[in-house]
């Protein structure tokens, strides 16, 4: 899956925003049962590499990807495993990323 964000701050900012907000969601409690295990991200310039499992009940996989932040944009791709778009779609996915992403970034009036 691939998503491009403008994001409206300077590179700095925004790779502070994405780095504090993984660390976050890393935390989360999430309905259904489904638990996040083994979370890693790795910065290497403007670009971190990220893996977590995705579990529930007996079912888990490995979701991996990138972000990549410059002056304008997040430019983030990941690899999506097909069961877990057995349960929701990549358009539900990249709705959700893109509401969090418009919380992240929101501009104050």
């Amino acid at each position: 899956m691939h998503i491009e964000y403008i994001h409206s701050t300077t590179k700095e900012k925004a790779v502070q925003k994405i780095d504090t907000f993984l660390d976050e969601l890393m935390q989360w409690q999430f309905p259904g049962g489904i638990v996040i295990k083994e979370p890693t991200k790795n910065w290497l310039g403007d670009t971190m590499s990220f893996s977590f499992r995705v579990k529930k009940g007996f079912l888990g996989t490995t979701i991996t990807g990138t972000v990549r932040v410059d002056d304008q944009l997040v430019v983030i791709d990941m690899d999506i495993p097909g069961i877990v778009l057995f349960f929701i779609s990549e358009d539900r996915i990249r709705e959700v990323i893109n509401r969090q992403l418009d919380e992240l970034f929101k501009v104050s009036a």
